[in-house]
């Protein structure tokens, strides 16, 4: 339930937003937080394409995933 959003003292108390990290709190902007259920964990989605925008998010995708192998 950390990344459900307490914004009610009931769903505070049920432990919403508990263990959440926010990622621009931490220097990289990163945090090893798991998001996904564990069968979807490590499973890639998206394949930014060398296009337009697209050259910046695959460079970001790719500091996120050296970040991750280096810390975790």
């Amino acid at each position: 339930m950390q990344i459900r959003n307490g914004v009610t003292k009931l769903m505070k108390e049920e432990g919403y937003g508990k263990g959440y990290q926010y990622a621009h709190d931490s220097k990289d902007k990163i945090t090893d937080m798991q998001t996904m259920p564990d069968n979807l964990v490590g499973h890639e989605y998206y394949y930014p394409t060398e296009q337009g925008h697209e050259i910046r998010f695959k460079k970001r995708l790719e500091q996120i995933k050296q970040w991750h192998e280096e810390y975790e």
